[in-house]
């Protein structure tokens, strides 16, 4: 079956990146049907646009009036009348072939639902993260398979363990900015825009983990791609672990909790999460390191306090 490709590409004021993004796009070994621009900014011109339709490639752009990247990617998923919806976030640039290499398992596994990239600049670890993620293990906070949801709510995320997968692999979630799901997963599902606003930290596993219960999720490590990281956006060291705490808390009572003692395994990967913030402290006190040491202690107090409204 041939299937018909769109992109659904999310920004906000970074048209550099988003045009060096679109580039790489223009260069793959197999084209996509349609390339959907969502600019939560404002954007002065649409970069290659011309260039696109000369290539056959349709060029959608759709303004919104308020900024989130959930909203973002529901209103992208509108707009698309592919057969397979591609997520790319504005700041990345794709090897030639990644598109080829996504497309081949949908084309030989009609059960796939969801096929996911992998980001080839992640940071390497270091002595000290490499042994911070090994103590993590045994209080489930970071497993030994990426790509992995744990029985405490915490996920192997990819690239932040010693473990990275290098075949093709079924997995329980896939990252928003390198995913992928055929058109008809949005029957069903879609993006929480009412959990996560804004930044939307975790909204894309637990978009996808949702779909991994009805379809098979898979991670390729042949689809690769340059994730360069533009500041605007990002959250700060405070910020991004009290959300990834308000994530994870909300991930595990709505996905993963079965009876109330499995609070336990949450509230032991919780302990084990401090102990290893704390040792990071200890090893490299720095101002960032502190930062999110008082994020998470911050982020524990709101859930028991308040709960989890919202995750960003």
């Amino acid at each position: 079956m041939k299937y018909k490709t769109s992109i659904i590409i999310p920004t906000y004021n970074r048209p550099i990146d988003l045009k060096n993004c679109i580039e790489s796009i223009l260069q793959q070994t197999r084209l996509p049907y349609e390339i959907i621009v969502v600019d939560d900014g404002n954007l002065t011109e649409l970069p290659l646009k011309y260039q696109s339709e000369q290539m056959g490639v349709n060029y959608v752009y759709y303004k919104k009036d308020r900024p989130g990247l959930t909203a973002s990617r529901n209103k992208g998923i509108e707009l698309a009348t592919g057969d397979i919806v591609f997520f790319f976030d504005d700041d990345v640039v794709l090897f030639p072939d990644y598109i080829e290499q996504i497309m081949a398992i949908y084309d030989k596994s009609e059960d796939v639902g969801g096929v996911g990239g992998a980001i080839a600049n992640h940071k390497k670890l270091g002595l000290v993260k490499k042994l911070r993620k090994i103590l993590e293990i045994p209080f489930l906070v970071s497993g030994v398979r990426e790509g992995k949801v744990l029985p405490s709510g915490f996920c192997s995320s990819y690239g932040t363990t010693p473990f990275q997968i290098k075949e093709i692999t079924e997995v329980d979630f896939l990252s928003g900015g390198v995913s992928s799901f055929k058109k008809e997963v949005f029957s069903k599902f879609a993006f929480d825009a009412k959990h996560f606003l804004n930044y939307g930290m975790g909204e894309d596993k637990d978009f996808s983990y949702r779909v991994s219960k009805a379809y098979k999720l898979i991670f390729t490590p042949y689809a690769r791609l340059y994730h360069y990281e533009a500041p605007q956006m990002r959250p700060n060291g405070y910020k991004e672990i009290f959300m990834f705490v308000i994530f994870t808390h909300y991930f595990f009572k709505t996905h993963v909790k079965k009876s109330p003692t499995q609070w336990l395994f949450f509230y032991y990967a919780f302990w084990g999460y401090f102990v290893s913030r704390v040792l990071v402290c200890i090893a490299s006190p720095k101002k960032h390191n502190f930062d999110k040491l008082r994020g998470l202690i911050g982020g524990f107090y709101e859930v028991i306090v308040h709960g989890t409204k919202t995750v960003a």
